[in-house]
This record gives C-alpha cells, sequence and structure tokens, in this order.
C-alpha cells in the first residue's frame, strides 16, 4: 500500500490546547485538496500518503519502546506519526486541519525545533 490512514483520535486528548479553527472539515468545505507524503531517509522505499480520515489534528513525534515508555512512567502520548530520529522529541509538532481541509504545522516546543520549507517554526505557532 502506498497510503497510511491515521487511526480516529479515540479518547487519546491533543497535547495542548488546539486553536479554535482546528476541526474536521466537512467534505463538501474543503476547497483546496491536501495530500501530505511521508518520505523516510536511509531506505529506498516509496513515500508514503498520510490520510487524516476523520481527524482535525495528528500527532508527531519519537515513538519508544513501549516497555521503557511504562518503565520510565511516561505521561507522553503516543504520536500518531513516529519520526526516527533521536533529535525529535516525543511530543515534537502537530499537524492541523482547519474546516476547509487546510493543514498547519504547529512546533510544540521541540528543544531541538521544527523546520518547514528551511525555516524554523516558532513554538506554539501554527503556519
Amino acid at each position: 500500500e502506498d497510503y497510511y490512514v491515521v487511526p480516529a483520535v479515540g479518547s487519546k486528548m491533543p497535547p495542548c490546547t488546539l486553536p479554535v479553527w482546528c476541526v474536521i472539515p466537512n467534505p463538501d468545505d474543503i476547497v483546496t485538496g491536501v495530500e501530505l507524503l511521508r518520505r523516510s531517509t536511509g531506505d529506498r522505499a516509496p513515500p508514503r500518503r498520510l490520510l487524516f480520515g476523520k481527524r482535525a489534528w495528528v500527532l508527531v513525534g519519537r515513538r519508544i519502546d513501549q516497555k521503557l515508555a511504562a518503565a520510565a512512567d511516561s505521561k507522553s502520548p503516543e504520536p500518531d506519526i513516529g519520526l526516527a530520529t533521536p533529535r525529535a522529541s516525543r511530543v515534537h509538532a502537530l499537524v492541523l486541519r482547519n474546516w476547509q481541509g487546510e493543514v498547519f504545522l504547529m512546533d510544540l516546543g521541540a528543544p531541538n525545533g521544527t523546520f518547514l520549507n528551511g525555516q524554523k517554526l516558532k513554538a506554539r505557532e501554527a503556519i
């Protein structure tokens, strides 16, 4: 498969207060469809499309072994999209959608920052 459907949010809570405009768009209100591609470095796997499904937000961060998380009594939520680098925070950034289906990126105060097109994002500011 060349796509990954981000699972439903269920009882998972966002790691911060979401902007009021962050909602699941009605398909009839989407002005421009947005496709997110996940590219892996180091291997030759083709990019995978990320489908939001019925999600207004997606958490991006470094995954840790479940046994380590349990041992550390970690309160950090499990990211929806894992980043395979030790420089990433466990709660690194959010991908947000508005009512028109537009996609925004928000750094959650990660020590190493979040970059978009080579520019470092300001913490907790959706762009």
